[in-house]
């Protein structure tokens, strides 16, 4: 373990501020105080060092362990990822610190899937298709597991993003994805057996489509899907205001 140094950290002294306690703590990366690898103080000590509440503390660590930034080691503390680069996108940090952005990530997810579809039905290759079926076959084994579901749901959107061949968007997305799986709970059940086989089947249909090498029915395949999920998180905000039922599922 690489030994901590004394840190030259100034306090802050506006309490139940994450964004501030991100960007002190990206000072102190970016002149390298705090280089890779390397364990952050306790979270007592840190808060007491910052001059913060840990509450405000716990939600600044929690928007770097969704960029990737710090990592935590059970039992061990919470650590300096030893290759992640900090983002260059500002408006990360700030959904990741954000609670209640659903439908925030949710606008910017669709602008990017939208578009990502139709550029992966003219730019896929067998590899991608490969992947894409792969996924959409533990999808299908999954069905009645959320948990297991939703994650191969990811992963088959993560193919079908890499089959756009544009660096950017993957990296775009996989803090979208960051974000969704941080915000949504993925062990809710399922509304009824028919959606789910809706949900399933709008997959193969987005499949189908990038497979045939039909970019406009693609984009149009994925839009219907983003607004079937867009619906859910619509309804799942007036259920949530109401107090009155569980939740409904987020989907992928």
């Amino acid at each position: 373990m690489i030994p901590l140094k004394p840190l030259p950290i100034k306090p802050i002294r506006k309490k139940s501020v994450p964004e501030a306690i991100v960007n002190e703590l990206k000072s102190l990366i970016d002149s390298g105080h705090i280089v890779p690898g390397s364990k952050l103080p306790g979270e007592r000590e840190l808060a007491r060092m910052l001059n913060v509440s840990r509450p405000s503390l716990r939600e600044a660590l929690r928007a770097l362990r969704l960029l990737g930034i710090v990592e935590n080691r059970q039992g061990d503390g919470t650590y300096l990822a030893s290759s992640k680069k900090w983002p260059i996108e500002p408006f990360s940090i700030m959904l990741s610190i954000k609670r209640g952005a659903l439908l925030d990530i949710f606008e910017a997810r669709e602008s990017i899937e939208n578009t990502s579809a139709g550029l992966a039905a003219l730019r896929r290759d067998e590899d991608d298709l490969k992947e894409m079926e792969k996924t959409l076959k533990k999808m299908r084994l999954n069905l009645n597991n959320p948990d297991g579901y939703i994650k191969y749901d990811l992963d088959f959107h993560k193919a079908v993003i890499s089959a756009t061949k544009n660096p950017v968007f993957e990296d775009l997305m996989d803090k979208i994805y960051n974000l969704i799986m941080a915000t949504s709970d993925s062990s809710r059940k399922y509304p009824s057996e028919l959606y789910k086989e809706q949900n399933y089947r709008q997959h193969e249909i987005i499949y189908e489509h990038i497979k045939a090498a039909q970019p406009e029915m693609a984009t149009k395949a994925m839009a219907d899907h983003m607004g079937r999920i867009k619906a859910q998180l619509l309804f799942e905000e007036e259920q949530n205001n109401k107090e009155s039922i569980p939740d409904p599922p987020i989907f992928l």
